[in-house]
C-alpha cells in the first residue's frame, strides 16, 4: 500500500467540509486536480470514504473509522520531519513526557515554570494520560520518559524512585466518619465506598488496601475523574479514598480530608525510560532537572 501525506491531508480537509470546491480552495489546488487525490486514496486502501450527491459530500462509516488513522499518520510525519529539522539545526530542543494527570495538576507546574527559566530553549510537550498508557507511549517512542505509579519491569525500562504519595480518606462533613481525626482501613469496609475505575492508577492501590484488610469495599460507584468524585463526595454519597497529590480537587467545604493511623502502604511515583534508548541530550537534562526537583518535594 502506498498511500501519499498529500492525499491524507486532503482527506483530512474534505472530512472537515462538505464540500470538494470549498476544499480544492483550501487546499489550493484546482477542483479536478483535489478529487483526483481523494480518488487515488479510495482506489489506495479499497474501499470508499465519502458518500456523494449533487449537493454534497460525507463522510461514510469506512470514512470515519478511517479518520483517526489519517490524523495518526500525518501526526507521525510531522513528528518526524520536525525532529529531523531540529536535528540538522543543531540538536532536538523537544522532549515528550507521559505523566499521570494527578502529577501533571499538582506537581509538574512549577518544574516546568523552573525548568523553562534555566533552558528556555528547550519545549516540554505532555502527554496526561494513565499509567498503562504511560507506559505504551515509551514503547511507541511517542515519549521520551514518563513519571508514573509503580515500577515497571525492570528488563524493559529503567525507572527511579522519586518520591512517595499517602493515602487519605475522603467523606462528607455530615457522615460519621468526619469526626475521627484519623482512622483505619477497618473502619471503611461497612459504608458505601466510590472508586477509582479499574485500570486507574489509585485503583490498583485500593485494591491492594482490600487484601491488606482481608475484605473488600463496598462499591456504591466507580469514576474515572476527580471532579465526579469531589461531586459524589460532597452530596454524601459514598466514602472514598485518594492520594496526596490529589486532595486539590477536593478542597470543598462539605468535604472533610483524614489521613488513616497507620498505613504503611503508599504510591510510589516514579521516573521511567526505555532500556536501551538513547536519549537526546535536552531530555538527559531535562531528566537529571526532574530528579532534582524530587528531592526537595514533600506530598501532602
Amino acid at each position: 500500500m502506498n498511500l501519499s501525506i498529500k492525499q491524507l491531508r486532503a482527506f483530512l480537509i474534505l472530512s472537515e467540509v462538505d464540500s470538494f470546491t470549498r476544499a480544492a480552495k483550501k487546499f489550493n489546488l484546482s477542483q479536478p486536480a483535489f478529487s483526483a487525490l481523494i480518488a487515488g486514496l479510495e482506489e489506495e486502501i479499497g474501499y470508499r470514504l465519502f458518500d456523494r450527491d449533487t449537493r454534497r459530500v460525507q463522510l461514510n462509516a469506512n470514512g470515519i473509522h478511517f479518520i483517526d488513522l489519517a490524523r495518526r499518520l500525518v501526526q507521525n510525519h510531522d513528528d518526524a520531519v520536525n525532529e529531523i529539522a531540529a536535528r540538522a539545526a543543531g540538536g532536538n530542543s523537544t522532549v515528550t513526557l507521559a505523566i499521570l494527570p494527578s502529577l501533571a495538576v499538582e506537581w509538574l507546574p512549577e518544574v516546568l515554570v523552573q525548568h523553562s527559566l534555566v533552558h528556555p530553549d528547550t519545549r516540554v510537550d505532555l502527554l496526561d494520560t494513565q499509567w498503562d498508557r504511560c507506559l505504551k507511549a515509551l514503547l511507541d517512542n511517542q515519549a521520551d520518559l514518563a513519571l508514573t505509579a509503580g515500577q515497571p519491569l525492570a528488563k524493559i525500562f529503567n525507572s527511579t524512585l522519586l518520591f512517595s504519595d499517602k493515602f487519605y480518606l475522603l467523606c462528607h462533613r455530615n457522615h460519621p466518619l468526619a469526626r475521627l481525626d484519623r482512622v483505619d482501613l477497618s473502619d471503611i469496609g461497612r459504608y458505601p465506598f466510590i472508586g477509582f475505575s479499574p485500570g486507574t492508577s489509585i485503583r490498583q492501590y485500593t485494591d491492594r488496601l482490600c487484601e491488606m484488610v482481608g475484605e473488600s469495599f463496598n462499591y456504591q460507584q466507580q469514576v474515572r475523574q476527580l471532579t465526579t468524585m469531589m461531586g459524589l463526595i460532597a452530596a454524601n454519597y459514598g466514602v472514598s479514598i485518594t492520594t496526596g497529590l490529589t486532595l486539590f480537587q477536593f478542597r470543598h467545604k462539605d468535604i472533610v480530608i483524614i489521613p488513616f493511623r497507620d498505613l504503611a502502604l503508599e504510591r510510589a511515583i516514579y521516573l521511567v525510560t526505555m532500556k536501551g534508548r538513547r536519549l537526546s541530550p535536552c531530555a538527559q537534562e531535562f531528566i537529571n532537572f526532574i530528579v532534582r526537583q524530587a528531592q526537595d518535594f514533600q506530598p501532602c
